[in-house]
């Protein structure tokens, strides 16, 4: 099964983040919810940075496209309520693993990696492989995703906590660093908003 999943990262100011998240929570997040084929949404803010992703997940490629028309209006309204343009992406779920609820976590780090189109499988392998063991070693992990865009070869790591405590027990091997080497572009600490993304365990490759 393969799932896809778009995201819309908002770079707008601090003081913008809670009025976008209210109308996230009250008007974009039900509506996104009931279109077709769509398995989830979440909603990762920093409200120092003003940074917020929407990431929304669907069954197919095809739905994803399907959904543009009903999801711009609502990505022009959170952008205008942030005060941020959306960048958007596009992407494979290559994994989705859970130790705990996602009403459990309370914080996310998010990793962006390079990676060559030719070594995308081999690092999913490695992700699956070395990554996903020590992270559910990690006291305080709930869940992780690993999302990969192979057309722009990049990659995104996505670890979800019950406290930043938690999130600074392991700051390398935990998050994908140790399988990618220095390929790293960003990293990023955020609020987990709204955990509601139901793509089902991707754990095995």
């Amino acid at each position: 099964m393969t799932v896809h999943s778009r995201t819309a990262t908002f770079q707008g100011r601090s003081d913008t983040i809670d009025a976008g998240v209210t109308y996230l929570r009250n008007d974009a997040v039900p509506a996104i919810l009931t279109m077709p084929a769509c398995i989830g949404m979440s909603v990762l803010a920093a409200r120092e940075s003003g940074l917020c992703i929407v990431t929304t997940a669907w069954e197919t490629r095809d739905a994803m496209h399907a959904s543009v028309s009903k999801i711009r209006p609502i990505r022009e309204r959170i952008a205008k309520t942030l005060g941020g343009i959306a960048e958007v992406e596009e992407w494979e779920v290559a994994a989705m693993n859970r130790l705990h609820s996602s009403a459990q976590a309370a914080c996310a780090r998010v990793t962006w990696l390079r990676v060559e189109r030719a070594n995308a499988d081999e690092v999913i392998k490695d992700f699956h492989a070395e990554t996903l063991p020590a992270l559910r070693a990690v006291r305080g992990f709930c869940s992780t995703r690993l999302l990969v865009n192979r057309e722009r070869g990049r990659v995104a790591v996505s670890v979800a906590y019950d406290g930043p405590e938690a999130m600074q027990r392991r700051m390398s091997r935990s998050d994908g660093r140790h399988q990618v080497g220095d390929d790293i572009m960003d990293v990023r600490d955020f609020d987990l908003v709204m955990p509601h993304l139901r793509v089902p365990d991707l754990a095995s490759f």
